[in-house]
């Protein structure tokens, strides 16, 4: 718990760069970087083109965060989780913590399909291995569950979440991987 802590610490330093780098995209079509120094150490923030997508991936000393817009091919060995048929990967992101007492890689697909959100629970209650816990909630008009599989050195979180009057289902799978 206390590595995951660990990452979610790091992960929320290098979301603060998050801003940054969505503004800094609006340049988007050309490739550019940008370094800044601070009293913790340099950050990188790096904007690409990769197959006609924007990525953008920011670096400090203590790991780096990478994210990817648009629709892009996932297979089940990268999500850690099976891939739900027909949806289509909308985002993602990989963030490497360097440092620390476990260093490692938390890696997220955010994907979504016009199938139920039913149909998605089913789908992932009957072919997630290993799963550890489970948690249904309802709040106004959104419905989510969210399961967590795997053991320690390799978690995953699967979040299916979706309006209670209907829409897309949104599925947002989560790999944490130490080194």
């Amino acid at each position: 718990m206390e590595v995951i802590m660990k990452r979610n610490t790091a992960f929320a330093f290098a979301s603060c760069f998050i801003a940054a780098a969505i503004l800094f995209m609006t340049g988007c079509g050309k490739d550019e970087s940008a370094t800044v120094k601070t009293p913790e150490g340099k950050v990188t923030v790096t904007n690409k083109q990769d197959s006609g997508k924007d990525v953008v991936k920011i670096e400090t000393n203590q790991g780096s965060l990478t994210i990817k817009a648009g629709q892009q091919a996932v297979s089940e060995t990268e999500l850690g989780a099976p891939v739900y048929p027909g949806s289509e990967v909308v985002s993602s992101g990989q963030l490497g913590d360097a440092k620390g007492p476990a260093p490692g890689i938390a890696a997220t697909y955010i994907m979504s399909t016009n199938d139920s959100y039913d149909k998605v629970v089913s789908f992932y209650k009957a072919n997630l291995k290993n799963i550890q816990q489970t948690v249904n909630h309802t709040i106004g008009d959104q419905t989510m569950t969210i399961f967590m599989s795997g053991k320690a050195g390799n978690v995953r979180s699967i979040q299916i979440v979706a309006k209670t009057t209907g829409g897309p289902t949104n599925i947002q799978i989560t790999r944490i991987t130490e080194k």
